[in-house]
């Protein structure tokens, strides 16, 4: 009977503790989400962000310890003054109590997540695989219960189950985020198969009679190549029905999906976005697509935290080059480095192109840059070409010259490409020219800052007429060298603003420093905890005229 009643109790408990744990559960899914699913970035993250990662559930665990410890203490004092049946109802009124001592906080806690990932920059998404990874963190758990389950079930009911069963389950919160390490371990396998499956059918679909004549053109670079993916398909589109993936569809599972769902046999051009973390992953989307034509927009220091060094990210890059069949065409920018040296060992068919370089293949030239566009002539093969933009940068004109030199690879003519340039739209959050509240101009360059990025933005704010402020939480991925690249940005700021709003107060610090060294004035310097207090603060600063530089906007896992 007893058994009985400790086995009802206990279930009871449990399967409540389990539903408390599992609504908390989305919050570190939306975290590996973030991370790509990825272990290895995952449990980096975890390593760097342990406040945002333990916030609440370290000072849970240090009250639960606290209860239990009251917990055996009273019962210590009154083992001898008490029946055994008094014991009895008291111990279990402290299992129940100290359980929901765990429970009620995690439900609350679960509530405000809910409403945070519904405002995040970049919400949680519930696809079959966040399916499937909330399943295996809950046979994890079940697997975990039913072991504590046996070993206490049969021990007497002034057994330590009844106090290590809450501090139990507010350890095991605490150990949430290694539950989830865990979870994507035991789901590897049956990703890896789902993914195989799905990038059979993209090959099996692109072998078919009607995508035989189907032009593939991949582009990778460590910027630039999401601007030039939607600067080539405005181009080519003056001639051919385009597909690109798109926004910023890049990786493997990205591509895939495009080929899968959207490309349809009236398309005469795919063009793939080609992005990479690791060595080979550019590879791997080769493998499938087949391109015959490929560019690579530049070669810099983006993703040093995973791959350690440029020597990775050239060798990544060239991934691509290395894929074309012998027939394949290459285009590559004269950055008088890494890109250069990839040409000039180049043996098929290739443009090289520069806005500055009179020896390559497509140059510009009378180029003029303003806060409306830019104007140039492009030099060609096939003549010149008089081009007019609304695209901001001298780097956008570079982009434009590699997309031009594909163009007359595919056979377009002057007028066609001079209309498919004219045709080019900003690109949401690169360079995007709003209007903003009171007057102000807003610069959104939103996405994924790097150095070269960075460089070339504060280069397109001086070309603005108005006072100049810039908001920005820096650079990140960028490994051993972050603070170094993030000092440097702050030099190279202290020249093109005249006030900067940082955000966070261990992030920034680099930039502070760089922007001291120039010596800044620290009057016109803004450190705040986050981008909403960020804009608040220019509500309250900001005048009519202004321009305003939102340069890169970091996802909510790396809000300090």
């Amino acid at each position: 009977m007893i058994i009985i009643r400790n086995i009802i109790l206990s279930l009871s408990i449990s399967v409540g503790a389990v539903i408390v744990y599992m609504m908390n559960v989305p919050r570190m899914l939306h975290f590996a989400q973030l991370e790509n699913y990825k272990v290895s970035d995952f449990f980096r993250w975890i390593t760097k962000h342990p406040k945002m990662v333990f916030q609440s559930e370290v000072p849970q665990l240090v009250g639960n310890t606290i209860s239990l410890i009251i917990a055996c203490l009273a019962n210590y004092i009154l083992g001898g003054r008490l029946c055994v049946a008094d014991m009895r109802k008291i111990i279990a009124i402290e299992c129940f109590a100290l359980t929901y001592i765990y429970m009620l906080p995690n439900i609350h806690k679960a509530m405000l997540e809910k409403k945070k990932r519904k405002n995040a920059k970049k919400p949680l998404v519930y696809t079959g695989r966040a399916k499937r990874l909330l399943f295996w963190n809950l046979i994890s758990l079940a697997f975990l219960e039913v072991i504590f389950l046996l070993k206490y079930l049969n021990i007497g009911e002034g057994s330590a189950y009844y106090f290590v069963k809450p501090l139990y389950y507010s350890f095991f919160t605490f150990a949430m985020p290694l539950n989830m390490i865990l979870a994507l371990f035991l789901a590897a396998p049956t990703e890896r198969f789902i993914a195989n499956c799905y990038i059979s059918s993209a090959k099996a679909k692109l072998r078919k009679k009607d995508y035989k004549n189907l032009i593939k053109i991949g582009i990778t670079g460590s910027y630039g190549k999401t601007s030039s993916k939607f600067i080539l398909e405005s181009i080519l589109s003056q001639k051919y029905r385009v597909l690109a993936t798109p926004e910023s569809y890049n990786t493997t599972m990205g591509n895939v999906k495009v080929i899968r769902e959207q490309l349809k046999p009236e398309h005469e051009v795919f063009i793939s976005e080609m992005g990479a973390r690791y060595r080979y992953e550019i590879e791997e989307i080769c493998q499938f697509v087949k391109p015959t034509i490929g560019m690579i927009t530049s070669i810099g220091p983006q993703h040093l935290e995973t791959f350690k060094k440029v020597e990775n990210i050239v060798r990544t890059k060239a991934e691509l080059i290395e894929a074309l069949p012998q027939k394949g065409v290459v285009v590559l920018p004269n950055d008088d480095s890494h890109c250069l040296k990839l040409y000039q060992k180049e043996t098929r068919k290739k443009y090289l192109f520069s806005v500055k370089d009179k020896h390559a293949d497509v140059y510009a030239r009378e180029m003029k840059l303003s806060s409306q566009g830019t104007s140039f002539i492009a030099v060609t093969p096939i003549g010149e070409i008089k081009c007019t933009s609304k695209l901001l940068g001298e780097h956008n004109i570079q982009n434009i010259l590699g997309c031009i030199a594909i163009a007359i690879e595919l056979g377009l003519t002057k007028e066609q490409i001079a209309k498919g340039v004219e045709k080019i739209k900003p690109i949401e959050h690169r360079l995007q020219v709003l209007e903003g509240a009171n007057g102000m101009t807003i610069i959104d360059d939103a996405f994924n800052s790097n150095p070269m990025g960075s460089q070339r933005a504060l280069e397109v704010l001086k070309s603005f007429d108005g006072r100049k402020i810039i908001i920005t939480p820096g650079m990140v991925e960028l490994g051993k060298d972050e603070e170094r690249y993030n000092r440097e940005f702050g030099v190279q700021m202290a020249s093109c603003v005249d006030i900067a709003i940082l955000i966070g107060q261990q992030r920034s610090a680099p930039i502070v420093k760089g922007l001291k060294e120039k010596e800044f004035d620290e009057m016109n310097l803004y450190v705040v905890d986050s981008l909403e207090s960020a804009t608040e603060k220019l509500a309250s600063i900001g005048q009519y005229g202004d321009v305003v530089l939102f340069e890169n906007d970091l996802p909510d896992h790396y809000n300090e």
